[in-house]
Order: structure tokens, then sequence, then C-alpha cells
């Protein structure tokens, strides 16, 4: 690394469709429609957002209850995530991605439940 140059080590979202067609019921629960414009909407900030709707009491009750847990559980794993790449682990990075992607198409089970559309 240089005295001006900085090298980091991150994660980013390649194409954001994506997100919307893996997670849909999730992306529903998330963000309005249309997106806010010059925001990013990948994985991370599904994460985020998800977190901060229910802390927020964003998402209807019934649903934030069953999801709470899920939803946690993610974004600990995004922090995990963050933190390995903070310390130039990418390898491990990277084995997390997996799996808060995993927990994100738990989420999306839950989400998807008949009752809560």
């Amino acid at each position: 690394m240089g005295n001006v140059l900085q090298i980091r080590v991150m994660a980013r979202t390649y194409d954001e469709a994506e997100v919307e067609k893996k997670w849909p019921y999730l992306v529903e629960t998330a963000w309005d429609k249309p997106h806010a414009e010059g925001r990013a909407h990948g994985v991370v900030e599904l994460v985020e957002d998800l977190k901060d709707r229910l802390e927020l009491g964003m998402i209807p009750e019934e649903k934030a209850e069953a999801m709470a847990d899920s939803i946690r559980k993610a974004f600990e794993l995004k922090l995990r995530m963050e933190r390995a790449l903070g310390d130039w682990k990418a390898s491990e990075a990277n084995t997390i991605s997996y799996d808060l992607e995993d927990e994100l198409s738990i989420a999306e089970k839950i989400a998807s439940k008949r009752k809560f559309r």
C-alpha cells in the first residue's frame, strides 16, 4: 500500500438484478418500488435495510417475528464478512459470503409464506 494509494479488499454485488431474482420477497420487504436512484441495491444493502426496517418496526409484526432471527443472523454474518475483509482474509470472507447467501435464502422462504403477502 502506498502513502496515498489505498488497497482494499471488498465485497460488492456484481449484478443487482440477481438480488431481485434470488430473493424477491426480501427485496419487497426491504425496499419500496421504485428503488431510490443513486444508491446501491446489492446483497450488503439488502441485509442492512432489512435489519433497519426490523429494528424500526417497519415490517408487519407477524412477519417481523417470523423473520427476526434470520435477519439478525444475516446481519451478523455481514459484519463477520466485513471484519474478515478488513483483516485481509479474503478466503474467510468468501466462505462467510456463502453462509450469508444461505441465510438470506432461509429468510426468503419465511418471507414468501402466503400469510405474509
